[in-house]
Protein backbone atom coordinates (compact mmCIF):
# COMPACT_ATOMS: atom_id res chain seq x y z
CA UNK A 1 0.00 0.00 0.00
CA UNK A 2 1.15 3.70 -0.73
CA UNK A 3 -0.27 7.09 0.38
CA UNK A 4 0.59 10.28 -1.17
CA UNK A 5 0.96 13.35 1.03
CA UNK A 6 0.82 16.86 0.18
CA UNK A 7 0.89 20.53 1.54
CA UNK A 8 -1.21 22.38 -0.75
CA UNK A 9 -0.01 26.00 -1.57
CA UNK A 10 -1.48 28.15 -3.95
CA UNK A 11 1.37 30.67 -3.62
CA UNK A 12 0.19 33.43 -0.88
CA UNK A 13 1.82 35.81 0.74
CA UNK A 14 0.91 33.79 4.03
CA UNK A 15 2.26 30.71 2.76
CA UNK A 16 5.37 32.63 2.27
CA UNK A 17 5.20 34.33 5.27
CA UNK A 18 4.59 30.92 7.43
CA UNK A 19 7.75 29.34 4.62
CA UNK A 20 10.00 31.83 5.79
CA UNK A 21 9.23 31.60 9.68
CA UNK A 22 9.21 28.15 10.08
CA UNK A 23 10.41 24.61 9.54
CA UNK A 24 8.73 21.69 7.42
CA UNK A 25 4.77 21.42 7.87
CA UNK A 26 3.53 20.51 10.99
CA UNK A 27 0.89 18.49 9.28
CA UNK A 28 2.06 16.28 6.40
CA UNK A 29 4.99 15.55 8.31
CA UNK A 30 3.01 14.54 11.61
CA UNK A 31 1.44 12.41 8.93
CA UNK A 32 4.18 10.82 7.83
CA UNK A 33 6.12 10.02 10.96
CA UNK A 34 2.70 8.64 12.30
CA UNK A 35 2.47 6.37 9.02
CA UNK A 36 3.13 2.30 9.37
CA UNK A 37 6.21 1.48 8.25
CA UNK A 38 5.05 -1.18 5.94
CA UNK A 39 3.11 1.58 4.13
CA UNK A 40 4.87 3.18 1.07
CA UNK A 41 5.49 6.92 0.95
CA UNK A 42 5.55 9.88 -1.09
CA UNK A 43 5.20 13.45 -0.23
CA UNK A 44 4.80 16.78 -1.81
CA UNK A 45 5.23 20.02 0.05
CA UNK A 46 4.30 22.79 -2.36
CA UNK A 47 5.34 25.41 -0.19
CA UNK A 48 8.90 25.38 -1.04
CA UNK A 49 7.86 25.17 -4.92
CA UNK A 50 7.12 21.12 -5.37
CA UNK A 51 5.02 20.19 -7.55
CA UNK A 52 2.30 17.59 -7.04
CA UNK A 53 2.59 14.66 -9.01
CA UNK A 54 -1.11 13.78 -10.12
CA UNK A 55 0.56 10.60 -12.16
CA UNK A 56 1.33 9.38 -8.18
CA UNK A 57 0.61 5.74 -8.39
CA UNK A 58 -0.91 5.85 -4.68
CA UNK A 59 -3.67 4.40 -3.37
CA UNK A 60 -4.60 7.36 -1.03
CA UNK A 61 -3.92 10.79 -0.94
CA UNK A 62 -4.19 12.89 1.74
CA UNK A 63 -4.24 16.98 1.48
CA UNK A 64 -3.43 19.31 4.13
CA UNK A 65 -4.15 22.77 4.22
CA UNK A 66 -4.58 26.12 5.65
CA UNK A 67 -7.38 29.02 4.47
CA UNK A 68 -5.37 30.72 1.94
CA UNK A 69 -4.38 26.76 -0.39
CA UNK A 70 -7.94 26.09 0.14
CA UNK A 71 -8.98 26.40 -3.15
CA UNK A 72 -5.80 24.87 -4.35
CA UNK A 73 -6.58 22.01 -2.22
CA UNK A 74 -9.89 21.06 -3.67
CA UNK A 75 -8.75 21.81 -6.92
CA UNK A 76 -5.86 18.41 -6.48
CA UNK A 77 -8.40 16.92 -4.32
CA UNK A 78 -10.95 16.92 -7.09
CA UNK A 79 -8.20 15.81 -9.72
CA UNK A 80 -6.98 13.23 -7.93
CA UNK A 81 -10.83 11.76 -7.30
CA UNK A 82 -11.47 12.10 -10.87
CA UNK A 83 -8.73 9.52 -11.30
CA UNK A 84 -10.47 7.19 -9.04
CA UNK A 85 -8.23 7.96 -5.63
CA UNK A 86 -9.33 7.74 -2.18
CA UNK A 87 -8.76 11.53 -0.86
CA UNK A 88 -8.38 12.65 2.57
CA UNK A 89 -8.27 16.52 3.32
CA UNK A 90 -6.98 17.88 6.96
CA UNK A 91 -5.67 20.70 8.63
CA UNK A 92 -6.48 23.57 9.63
CA UNK A 93 -8.82 24.68 6.92
CA UNK A 94 -10.61 21.19 6.99
CA UNK A 95 -11.42 21.45 10.24
CA UNK A 96 -13.11 24.50 10.63
CA UNK A 97 -14.78 24.37 7.56
CA UNK A 98 -15.90 20.39 7.31
CA UNK A 99 -19.40 20.87 5.15
CA UNK A 100 -17.41 22.38 2.60
CA UNK A 101 -14.21 20.07 2.80
CA UNK A 102 -16.05 17.04 2.68
CA UNK A 103 -17.83 17.70 -1.08
CA UNK A 104 -14.12 17.39 -2.18
CA UNK A 105 -12.64 14.57 -0.22
CA UNK A 106 -14.12 10.63 0.68
CA UNK A 107 -12.73 11.39 4.29
CA UNK A 108 -11.64 13.91 6.84
CA UNK A 109 -9.00 13.93 9.54
CA UNK A 110 -10.42 16.64 12.01
CA UNK A 111 -7.29 17.55 14.49
CA UNK A 112 -4.36 16.43 15.36
CA UNK A 113 -3.22 13.50 13.25
CA UNK A 114 -1.65 11.38 15.05
CA UNK A 115 -3.80 7.74 15.71
CA UNK A 116 -6.43 8.76 13.77
CA UNK A 117 -4.19 8.94 10.89
CA UNK A 118 -3.34 4.42 11.41
CA UNK A 119 -7.06 4.16 12.35
CA UNK A 120 -8.07 5.84 8.76
CA UNK A 121 -5.38 3.90 7.15
CA UNK A 122 -6.38 0.35 8.56
CA UNK A 123 -9.93 0.89 7.81
CA UNK A 124 -9.01 1.59 3.90
CA UNK A 125 -7.30 -1.76 3.92
CA UNK A 126 -10.29 -3.03 5.25
CA UNK A 127 -12.62 -1.50 2.84
CA UNK A 128 -14.41 0.28 5.96
CA UNK A 129 -13.25 4.20 5.32
CA UNK A 130 -15.36 6.06 7.23
CA UNK A 131 -16.61 9.82 5.79
CA UNK A 132 -14.66 11.24 9.05
CA UNK A 133 -11.92 10.71 11.89
CA UNK A 134 -12.01 13.22 14.25
CA UNK A 135 -9.52 12.97 18.01
CA UNK A 136 -11.54 13.58 21.09
CA UNK A 137 -8.73 13.99 23.35
CA UNK A 138 -5.21 15.61 22.87
CA UNK A 139 -2.39 13.73 21.77
CA UNK A 140 0.47 12.52 24.17
CA UNK A 141 3.39 14.20 23.09
CA UNK A 142 5.04 11.83 24.86
CA UNK A 143 4.17 9.29 22.01
CA UNK A 144 5.15 11.70 19.42
CA UNK A 145 8.02 10.92 16.74
CA UNK A 146 9.89 12.83 14.75
CA UNK A 147 9.85 14.39 11.65
CA UNK A 148 10.88 11.95 9.22
CA UNK A 149 14.01 12.66 6.83
CA UNK A 150 14.27 10.76 4.13
CA UNK A 151 11.21 11.93 2.08
CA UNK A 152 12.33 15.44 1.54
CA UNK A 153 16.01 16.08 1.98
CA UNK A 154 17.00 18.28 4.41
CA UNK A 155 18.09 20.53 1.72
CA UNK A 156 15.32 21.28 0.52
CA UNK A 157 14.49 23.30 3.32
CA UNK A 158 17.96 25.32 3.26
CA UNK A 159 19.39 22.58 5.92
CA UNK A 160 16.57 24.41 7.98
CA UNK A 161 14.58 21.71 10.11
CA UNK A 162 11.96 21.89 13.15
CA UNK A 163 11.55 19.94 15.81
CA UNK A 164 8.38 19.90 17.67
CA UNK A 165 8.49 21.54 21.67
CA UNK A 166 5.20 22.02 22.70
CA UNK A 167 1.72 22.04 21.12
CA UNK A 168 -1.11 24.59 22.02
CA UNK A 169 -1.05 28.25 23.45
CA UNK A 170 -2.25 29.41 26.90
CA UNK A 171 -2.99 32.39 25.76
CA UNK A 172 -6.45 33.20 23.90
CA UNK A 173 -6.03 35.90 21.07
CA UNK A 174 -9.31 36.58 19.26
CA UNK A 175 -7.90 36.19 15.88
CA UNK A 176 -5.64 33.06 16.83
CA UNK A 177 -7.02 29.48 15.83
CA UNK A 178 -3.67 27.70 17.66
CA UNK A 179 -6.01 27.00 21.27
CA UNK A 180 -9.14 26.56 18.75
CA UNK A 181 -7.01 23.21 17.21
CA UNK A 182 -4.92 22.47 20.54
CA UNK A 183 -7.07 22.36 23.09
CA UNK A 184 -4.70 21.51 26.12
CA UNK A 185 -0.86 23.30 25.96
CA UNK A 186 1.85 20.67 25.85
CA UNK A 187 5.44 20.37 26.78
CA UNK A 188 7.69 17.59 24.88
CA UNK A 189 10.54 15.61 26.80
CA UNK A 190 13.85 17.16 26.93
CA UNK A 191 15.61 14.02 26.07
CA UNK A 192 13.58 13.22 23.37
CA UNK A 193 14.44 17.14 21.34
CA UNK A 194 17.97 16.86 22.50
CA UNK A 195 18.18 13.27 20.58
CA UNK A 196 16.47 14.57 17.64
CA UNK A 197 18.98 17.93 17.48
CA UNK A 198 21.73 15.50 17.75
CA UNK A 199 20.69 13.36 14.41
CA UNK A 200 19.82 16.34 12.76
CA UNK A 201 23.42 17.90 13.28
CA UNK A 202 24.61 14.62 11.90
CA UNK A 203 22.25 15.19 8.58
CA UNK A 204 23.54 18.33 8.02
CA UNK A 205 20.98 20.39 9.41
CA UNK A 206 22.26 24.30 10.27
CA UNK A 207 19.32 25.85 11.47
CA UNK A 208 16.77 24.07 13.87
CA UNK A 209 13.37 25.91 14.51
CA UNK A 210 11.99 25.13 18.59
CA UNK A 211 8.44 24.59 16.95
CA UNK A 212 6.07 25.99 19.82
CA UNK A 213 3.95 28.72 19.50
CA UNK A 214 4.96 30.00 23.32
CA UNK A 215 8.58 28.60 23.58
CA UNK A 216 9.25 30.17 26.91
CA UNK A 217 5.74 30.21 28.63
CA UNK A 218 6.89 27.86 31.13
CA UNK A 219 9.93 29.30 32.57
CA UNK A 220 11.68 26.82 34.48
CA UNK A 221 11.30 24.02 31.27
CA UNK A 222 12.70 26.54 28.94
CA UNK A 223 15.74 26.97 30.79
CA UNK A 224 15.90 23.47 31.39
CA UNK A 225 15.63 23.04 27.74
CA UNK A 226 18.33 25.90 26.82
CA UNK A 227 20.40 24.08 28.92
CA UNK A 228 20.24 20.94 27.51
CA UNK A 229 20.99 22.42 23.64
CA UNK A 230 23.85 24.36 24.86
CA UNK A 231 26.52 21.73 24.53
CA UNK A 232 25.41 21.10 20.98
CA UNK A 233 26.64 23.76 19.17
CA UNK A 234 23.16 24.13 16.96
CA UNK A 235 21.77 27.64 16.03
CA UNK A 236 18.34 27.75 16.80
CA UNK A 237 14.98 29.99 16.32
CA UNK A 238 11.70 30.58 17.87
CA UNK A 239 8.61 32.07 18.80
CA UNK A 240 7.57 33.60 21.85
CA UNK A 241 5.86 36.84 23.49
CA UNK A 242 8.16 39.98 24.19
CA UNK A 243 7.82 39.77 27.84
CA UNK A 244 11.29 37.14 27.99
CA UNK A 245 12.77 40.68 27.93
CA UNK A 246 12.05 40.70 31.55
CA UNK A 247 14.04 37.50 32.47
CA UNK A 248 17.44 37.96 32.00
CA UNK A 249 18.30 34.74 33.36
CA UNK A 250 15.73 33.25 30.64
CA UNK A 251 17.82 35.15 28.11
CA UNK A 252 21.27 34.30 29.19
CA UNK A 253 20.63 30.62 28.82
CA UNK A 254 18.40 31.18 25.33
CA UNK A 255 21.67 32.78 24.17
CA UNK A 256 24.01 30.02 25.60
CA UNK A 257 21.87 27.27 24.10
CA UNK A 258 22.55 29.19 19.93
CA UNK A 259 18.85 30.25 20.32
CA UNK A 260 20.04 33.58 17.05
CA UNK A 261 16.33 34.77 16.64
CA UNK A 262 12.64 35.26 18.06
CA UNK A 263 9.31 36.20 16.30
CA UNK A 264 7.07 38.05 18.21
CA UNK A 265 3.66 38.91 17.84
CA UNK A 266 4.18 42.76 18.69
CA UNK A 267 1.17 43.25 16.40
CA UNK A 268 0.41 46.78 16.57
CA UNK A 269 1.27 50.01 18.68
CA UNK A 270 -2.81 50.69 19.59
CA UNK A 271 -2.98 49.76 22.90
CA UNK A 272 -6.64 49.49 22.72
CA UNK A 273 -6.16 47.12 19.41
CA UNK A 274 -3.84 45.25 21.84
CA UNK A 275 -6.47 45.08 24.95
CA UNK A 276 -9.41 44.06 22.11
CA UNK A 277 -7.71 41.11 21.13
CA UNK A 278 -7.16 39.65 24.48
CA UNK A 279 -3.14 40.85 24.34
CA UNK A 280 -3.43 43.56 27.15
CA UNK A 281 -0.08 42.21 28.69
CA UNK A 282 1.84 43.63 25.72
CA UNK A 283 2.27 47.16 26.53
CA UNK A 284 3.55 49.12 23.26
CA UNK A 285 5.11 52.02 25.32
CA UNK A 286 7.52 48.62 26.96
CA UNK A 287 8.69 47.65 23.59
CA UNK A 288 11.37 49.51 22.88
CA UNK A 289 13.32 48.83 25.78
CA UNK A 290 12.51 45.12 25.54
CA UNK A 291 13.73 44.93 22.02
CA UNK A 292 17.06 46.77 23.39
CA UNK A 293 17.16 43.69 25.82
CA UNK A 294 16.74 40.99 23.87
CA UNK A 295 18.81 41.91 21.04
CA UNK A 296 21.86 42.75 23.83
CA UNK A 297 22.21 38.83 23.99
CA UNK A 298 22.90 38.57 20.38
CA UNK A 299 19.31 37.66 19.64
CA UNK A 300 17.69 39.28 16.30
CA UNK A 301 14.10 40.70 17.25
CA UNK A 302 11.52 39.85 14.43
CA UNK A 303 8.53 41.37 15.18
CA UNK A 304 4.61 40.04 13.30
CA UNK A 305 2.76 43.29 12.76
CA UNK A 306 -1.64 43.31 11.93
CA UNK A 307 -3.73 46.06 10.21
CA UNK A 308 -6.87 46.43 10.36
CA UNK A 309 -8.26 46.23 13.99
CA UNK A 310 -11.29 47.83 14.34
CA UNK A 311 -9.82 50.61 16.87
CA UNK A 312 -7.27 51.46 13.82
CA UNK A 313 -7.91 54.20 11.66
CA UNK A 314 -6.03 56.25 9.08
CA UNK A 315 -3.43 57.14 11.07
CA UNK A 316 -2.56 53.71 11.79
CA UNK A 317 -0.09 52.92 8.93
CA UNK A 318 2.56 55.84 9.55
CA UNK A 319 1.86 55.08 13.20
CA UNK A 320 3.59 51.91 12.84
CA UNK A 321 5.94 52.74 10.60
CA UNK A 322 7.17 55.30 13.17
CA UNK A 323 6.88 52.45 16.08
CA UNK A 324 9.09 49.80 13.83
CA UNK A 325 11.98 52.22 13.42
CA UNK A 326 11.88 53.62 17.25
CA UNK A 327 11.55 49.90 18.85
CA UNK A 328 14.88 48.67 16.31
CA UNK A 329 13.31 44.96 15.25
CA UNK A 330 15.54 43.14 12.67
CA UNK A 331 13.08 42.08 10.64
CA UNK A 332 9.03 43.28 10.02
CA UNK A 333 6.57 40.95 8.96
CA UNK A 334 3.31 43.30 8.25
CA UNK A 335 0.07 42.09 7.11
CA UNK A 336 -3.83 42.71 7.43
CA UNK A 337 -5.34 40.94 9.84
CA UNK A 338 -6.54 37.64 8.65
CA UNK A 339 -10.36 36.41 10.20
CA UNK A 340 -9.52 32.84 9.72
CA UNK A 341 -12.79 30.80 9.61
CA UNK A 342 -13.21 28.90 13.37
CA UNK A 343 -11.53 32.16 15.36
CA UNK A 344 -13.42 33.88 17.54
CA UNK A 345 -12.57 37.12 15.31
CA UNK A 346 -14.10 35.54 12.25
CA UNK A 347 -17.42 34.41 13.89
CA UNK A 348 -18.19 37.98 15.46
CA UNK A 349 -17.39 39.49 12.06
CA UNK A 350 -19.78 37.39 9.98
CA UNK A 351 -22.54 37.39 12.88
CA UNK A 352 -22.55 41.16 12.49
CA UNK A 353 -22.34 40.64 8.42
CA UNK A 354 -19.16 41.97 7.80
CA UNK A 355 -17.36 39.18 6.31
CA UNK A 356 -16.97 40.15 2.73
CA UNK A 357 -15.59 37.63 0.87
CA UNK A 358 -15.22 33.55 0.82
CA UNK A 359 -12.67 33.59 -1.35
CA UNK A 360 -10.40 31.58 0.39
CA UNK A 361 -7.48 32.36 -1.70
CA UNK A 362 -7.37 36.48 -0.23
CA UNK A 363 -7.18 35.54 3.40
CA UNK A 364 -3.38 35.83 3.10
CA UNK A 365 -2.94 38.87 4.80
CA UNK A 366 -2.83 41.19 1.61
CA UNK A 367 -6.37 41.50 1.02
CA UNK A 368 -9.63 42.92 3.04
CA UNK A 369 -11.77 40.35 3.12
CA UNK A 370 -14.00 42.09 6.29
CA UNK A 371 -15.33 45.63 6.69
CA UNK A 372 -12.95 47.75 8.97
CA UNK A 373 -14.36 49.66 11.70
CA UNK A 374 -12.56 52.85 10.66
CA UNK A 375 -11.26 52.37 7.60
CA UNK A 376 -13.04 51.61 4.01
CA UNK A 377 -11.70 48.24 2.72
CA UNK A 378 -9.70 49.57 -0.24
CA UNK A 379 -7.90 52.29 2.22
CA UNK A 380 -6.69 49.55 4.13
CA UNK A 381 -5.05 47.25 1.48
CA UNK A 382 -3.52 50.66 0.42
CA UNK A 383 -2.23 51.42 3.88
CA UNK A 384 -0.48 47.70 3.62
CA UNK A 385 1.22 48.49 0.28
CA UNK A 386 1.85 51.83 1.77
CA UNK A 387 3.88 50.71 4.65
CA UNK A 388 5.39 47.58 2.68
CA UNK A 389 6.94 50.24 0.20
CA UNK A 390 7.93 52.55 3.01
CA UNK A 391 9.87 49.58 5.07
CA UNK A 392 11.16 47.96 2.49
CA UNK A 393 13.04 51.04 1.07
CA UNK A 394 16.82 50.09 0.28
CA UNK A 395 17.70 51.29 3.53
CA UNK A 396 15.83 49.16 5.27
CA UNK A 397 15.63 45.83 3.00
CA UNK A 398 19.64 46.16 4.15
CA UNK A 399 19.12 46.90 7.75
CA UNK A 400 16.56 43.95 7.20
CA UNK A 401 18.82 41.34 5.80
CA UNK A 402 18.13 37.80 7.27
CA UNK A 403 22.10 37.76 8.74
CA UNK A 404 22.11 34.50 9.85
CA UNK A 405 20.52 31.89 7.11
Amino acid sequence: MKVYLIKASSGSEYSKYKAETGGPPQNIFSAAAATPEYIDIEMTDETIGMKTNFRSKADVVAIFMSTPDALRAYEIADKFRAKGKAVVLGGLHTHFMQDEAKTHADSLLIGEVEEIWEELLNDFQNGTLKVKYQRKTPFDLAKLKPYPTHLIPVSKYNYTWSVVVSRGCPFKCDFCLVHQFFPKYQLRSIDTIVDEVKALKRLGVEWVELHSDNLTQDRTYAIKLFEALAPLKMNFYGETTILIAKDEELLAAAKKAGLKALLFGIETPSEEALKGQGKAFVKPKEIKEYVKTVKSYGIEVWGDFLFGFDEHDSEIFQETLDFVKLINVDRVFPHLMIPFPGSDTYKRLESEGRILTKDWSKYDGGYAVYQPGKLTPEDLEAGLYWFWEKQTSIWEALKNTFKWK
